[in-house]
């Protein structure tokens, strides 16, 4: 019994999510309260070319604002490429607009890592923008890309 009690413990933990320990880059009407990525067990993450990955941020709204755009970019020192994320308008995913102040959300997110992209590490950059195209949040996170 007690073998069996380790393993299932051992599975848990083995399948469990990593919180990520990430940089705010500039949140302008919210406050990063936690953020995971579902087929993340350590960091940096490790993302496979062709495959999905689902990301969680639970904010903290400090501004009303109207609209929430997605942006991904992939950096290695100043170059930076964008990287697709659809939709594009994240009021059309998990998160309803208006987000209004005071409000806490759980915008969850899925994306695709191109096939196109390099084998490297990079640091990840996403950001939700408004109406202004002003960061609603954004963190930086290391990603390593693999074929």
């Amino acid at each position: 019994m007690f073998k069996f009690i380790l393993l299932v413990t051992l599975v848990a933990v083995a399948a469990a999510e990593v919180e990520l320990v990430v940089k705010d880059c500039g949140s302008h009407d919210a406050i990063i309260n936690s953020i995971r990525v579902d087929q993340c067990d350590a960091e940096p993450c490790i993302v496979h070319k062709g495959q999905d990955y689902t990301i969680h941020v639970n904010f903290t709204a400090t501004r009303t604002v109207q609209e929430a755009h997605n942006v991904l970019h992939g950096g290695i020192g100043f170059l930076q490429a964008p990287f697709p994320l659809h939709p594009e308008n994240a009021c059309q995913g998990s998160v309803q607009c208006p987000i209004v102040s005071g409000q806490t959300y759980e915008y969850v997110q899925t994306m695709t890592c191109p096939s196109f992209a390099p084998s490297v590490s990079v640091l990840a950059r996403w950001e939700v923008k408004d109406e202004h195209r002003q960061d609603i949040f954004c963190f930086t996170t290391k990603l390593s890309i693999r074929g």
